[in-house]
């Protein structure tokens, strides 16, 4: 159920017929004297596999992870061979955490979350409260969100924390990030709400966000998607790109427009922001708008994610990992 929901999310964007990209030098009210220079042409080089159909991926703890949520099967990549390691996970993965030394995999039809370390040994699936289909590690601890809830999970051991009671939003939840001294999470496809890691408690501060689906921490602030929902008989619009300060937890000048948007990074410098069009797009975020022209990957770029030396996009569709080299 959960894997249909998040996939429903994604696939919002597929028959959108818009694909206006508008990003101006002010649009998070950030002064530029003049447009950012484009960058070069990066490379890109895919791994592909045979028997993997990557969904959710992630990078941290030395590696980048990817999984697989209709197969149970997830992969540890070395970032400096691009060479892929196999396991078996203990249910079917939704998603894939990394940092705090190891990865983590939301099993919900475990009810569980499930610890690798860093070197790929998967250890026994803890069971939680909830159904857990989106994770984050990050502020001292590993963040398991259900529909409705977030849990903290010790980091050493995947153990629900005995101190603490889960987290409930007070809707339901769709996506997750860390840093800056919160956890985030998009909540209700509407907002962005924050949570204090000291206490678990849910702080009064949000930031609207219509059709809020996806969120990334990095940069110095905190990045959403939302895509509002079309007046009847319309089609979707194109996507908003936002910029949440950390500080406040307010949002932040104009959104930034593109269309058919999947899913949001953060790191090396820029954010990134895949598309069903095939491509990567990359937002200078001093300046608040895009630059360079799209980088296109074809197929479905459906996670996305920035570290370990790279950008590293998940695409099912193509059964492959595609590493982005800036």
């Amino acid at each position: 159920m959960f894997v249909v929901a998040i996939l429903a999310i994604a696939g919002v964007f597929t028959e959108d017929e818009g694909s206006e990209v508008d990003g101006g030098g002010e649009d998070f009210g950030i002064t530029a004297p003049a447009p950012p220079k484009p960058p070069p042409e990066p490379d890109t080089r895919a791994i592909e596999f045979t028997g993997l159909r990557p969904d959710a991926i992630a990078a941290g703890a030395g590696f980048v992870w990817a999984s697989d949520s209709f197969s149970g099967i997830a992969v540890r990549i070395n970032p400096r061979s691009d060479s892929p390691h196999e396991l078996r996970a203990g249910g079917f993965p939704t998603d894939v955490a990394a940092g705090e030394g190891a990865a983590w995999l939301a099993l919900p039809d475990r009810g569980a979350v499930q610890r690798v370390t860093s070197r790929g040994v998967p250890a026994e699936p803890e069971r939680i409260d909830g159904f857990p289909f989106q994770l984050v590690a990050g502020e001292g601890a590993v963040w398991a969100m259900s529909q409705k809830t977030v849990e903290r999970l010790d980091s050493s051991s995947g153990v629900p924390d005995p101190d603490s009671s889960p987290t409930r939003l007070q809707g339901s939840g769709s996506d997750i990030a860390a840093g800056e001294g919160w956890v985030w999470v998009t909540r209700g496809n509407r907002e962005v709400v924050r949570i204090s890691p000291e206490d678990g408690e849910l702080d009064d501060a949000s930031a609207n966000v219509p059709g809020a689906f996806n969120l990334t921490v990095g940069e110095g602030a905190v990045w959403a998607l939302g895509a509002p929902a079309p007046p009847p008989g319309q089609p979707p619009p194109t996507a908003n790109l936002i910029r949440i300060d950390p500080g406040s937890g307010e949002q932040v000048g104009e959104p930034v427009r593109i269309g058919r948007a999947l899913a949001v990074a953060a790191g090396l410098g820029s954010v990134w922001v895949s598309t069903a069009d095939g491509t990567v797009r990359r937002l200078d975020p001093e300046a608040g708008s895009f630059v360079g022209e799209p980088i296109e990957l074809g197929g479905y770029p459906q996670s996305i994610a920035a570290g370990e030396g790279g950008v590293w996009v998940a695409d099912p569709k193509r059964r492959r990992v595609i590493r982005i080299q800036p």
